[in-house]
């Protein structure tokens, strides 16, 4: 009788979870139908959740790899930007998965960085307002998306167990770590971050968050380099390569190997501006707009991409930057901060030398 009951309790306890699984889907698929209706893609909200086995599954890492090619197809129709792909290695074959660590200015790195790479992988995306009040949720769910809570720790723990899970079960990864987009960071402290030194007008690449050569050390996968080069000179054009596999030894310091990929990273965008973007100023300003009026025009055109007129969404760089943002390692004092106790200082003549601004300092 004991062995009867127990078996009569697994096989409801089975029922019920089988149920449940039912429900699930018939709630998506009635989502999904609302979603088609309302451009949206709250059918895919699930990709939230906290477990890997509520997100991702090896049948789906695997029916992923057959469906990229075409979907990436799919995607380069939907960019204003010709992909132009430059020399690259060959493509590696490695035991486990591998990471694409991707640069980042602008909404096309989605669509063109996946083109750039050319292989499947799971996208780790960090704005959810922009996958479910937008159908592109659908497509990136369907290419394959870790979707990312930033705000959230226990989201970021989970997402970085999500990672591992499809790089063992031999899927790749692909990930923007600067965390924000490289357009508009001064380098000065907020309330997250110290002063770093960092000014994007003059960092082609800005520093990274760790996760992802945390995780190269310890699954023992390669991290492939992957620049994208915009050129809005006469046509809108995207350069891209991808570089050599950086490895991280169980040995090997993740601070210093986070230094050397970013190194790597910068060098690379510095040869495609070199090798296709090498302009002088003059050619630049033909038009009679200084340089400086066209950037700031680039990057309002930009944020405005973001737009979604139906909830009144606006992209925010600073809170982006805000949430974004590696933490900072090795702060630097800048000139804001040296000087700032002038705007507090009432002129006499015991003080006047103080208004000098001599000091050394960034800029």
């Amino acid at each position: 009788m004991i062995k009867l009951h127990k078996i009569r309790k697994k096989y409801i306890i089975i029922s019920i979870r089988k149920g449940d699984i039912m429900a699930t889907k018939k709630e998506i698929l009635k989502q999904l139908k609302q979603d088609l209706k309302d451009g949206t893609s709250y059918s895919v909200d699930f990709l939230l959740k906290e477990t890997v086995e509520e997100t991702i599954s090896d049948k789906g890492i695997k029916v992923r790899k057959v469906f990229a090619p075409l979907l990436r197809a799919v995607y380069l129709s939907q960019s204003k930007y010709k992909l132009i792909k430059d020399n690259s290695p060959k493509k590696i074959k490695v035991p486990t998965g591998k990471i694409f660590v991707v640069n980042h200015r602008q909404a096309d790195d989605i669509v063109l960085g996946v083109n750039a790479i050319g292989e499947d992988g799971y996208i780790v995306f960090g704005n959810k307002d922009l996958v479910l009040e937008t159908t592109n949720g659908l497509g990136l769910w369907a290419y394959g998306m870790i979707l990312l809570n930033r705000d959230n720790a226990e989201n970021r723990h989970a997402t970085y167990e999500k990672m591992k899970y499809v790089l063992e079960h031999g899927g790749n990864i692909i990930i923007y770590p600067e965390g924000y987009w490289n357009l508009a960071d001064n380098g000065l402290a907020d309330e997250r971050h110290a002063s770093d030194g960092h000014n994007s007008e003059n960092w082609l690449i800005q520093d990274i968050n760790i996760g992802a050569v945390r995780l190269a050390k310890e699954v023992g996968c390669p991290i492939i380099p992957t620049i994208l080069h915009y050129d809005e000179t006469n046509g809108k054009k995207c350069y891209s390569t991808k570089g050599e596999p950086l490895y991280v030894g169980k040995e090997d310091d993740i601070f210093e190997k986070k230094d050397e990929l970013v190194q790597r990273m910068t060098t690379m965008y510095w040869m495609l501006m070199e090798k296709y973007s090498d302009y002088k100023r003059g050619e630049l300003e033909a038009d009679g707009i200084p340089l400086r009026e066209k950037w700031e025009a680039l990057k309002k055109e930009l944020i405005a991409d973001c737009d979604i007129p139906r909830v009144g969404y606006k992209l925010d760089l600073e809170n982006e930057k805000l949430i974004g943002k590696a933490k900072v390692v090795n702060p630097v004092v800048t000139n804001e901060e040296v000087f700032a106790h002038l705007d507090h200082l009432v002129p006499s003549k015991k003080n006047a030398f103080l208004l000098r601004k001599r000091l050394p300092g960034r800029k």
